[in-house]
């Protein structure tokens, strides 16, 4: 079953509670369209915010300018195309996140992947392999429990991780890139890349 919310253009979207897995997409259109189990999903709307929770798998498509905050999936999740800035509490299963603006996480329990962001990502704790990829502000990763993929990060770095780290970096003037790892580093570089290593 499909709802249908109006809350304009750049709406404060509060995903409470997902049991199952979310699918989570910003599109064109003004309406934020939500797609579940009737008997499962809530939602309540306050203006430009709205609260939505849903015992099992539910599929969200939002205006590309919301800004989404979530509290708690039980599941695996997939966002794109959001492009508000997203907050995210925690996740049990995989995170997959794709052409966004901002992302903060605190904790991800099992593998994260993400390929597109203009603005800045940190995580917290990441309890599984990270993968990195295309993003234009700063990448802060403060705590991984496997495996760390980075490359074509144009901000800052900071990761400390426990196991192995592979990091294609083209260093730019006046940024620091500072990687901590438990294991190996595989470092690529540019043949004239013009970088002080520590």
């Amino acid at each position: 079953m499909s709802k249908t919310i109006s809350a304009g253009r750049t709406p404060k979207i509060l995903i409470d509670n997902i049991g199952g897995d979310l699918s989570l997409v910003g599109w064109e259109g003004d309406d934020i369209l939500l797609k579940g189990d009737d008997d499962e999903m809530r939602f309540k709307q306050d203006g430009d915010q709205v609260t939505i929770s849903c015992d099992d798998d539910v599929s969200i498509r939002v205006p590309k300018g919301s800004l989404v905050y979530i509290n708690m999936i039980g599941g695996d999740a997939s966002i794109r195309g959001v492009m508000g800035g997203i907050e995210l509490k925690e996740i049990a299963g995989d995170l997959s996140i794709r052409d966004v603006e901002s992302v903060a996480i605190d904790t991800i329990q099992s593998d994260f992947s993400l390929r597109g962001a203009k603005g800045h990502l940190s995580v917290k704790n990441a309890e599984s392999d990270v993968s990195i990829r295309d993003v234009d502000g700063n990448v802060s990763l403060e705590s991984v429990a496997d495996d760390l993929a980075l490359r074509d990060v144009r901000g800052n770095v900071s990761a400390n991780v426990s196991e192995d780290v592979v990091l294609y970096l083209n260093p730019q003037a006046g940024n620091v890139y500072s990687i901590t790892a438990g294991e190996d580093i595989l470092l690529v570089m540019p043949p004239k890349a013009n970088a002080t290593l520590t």
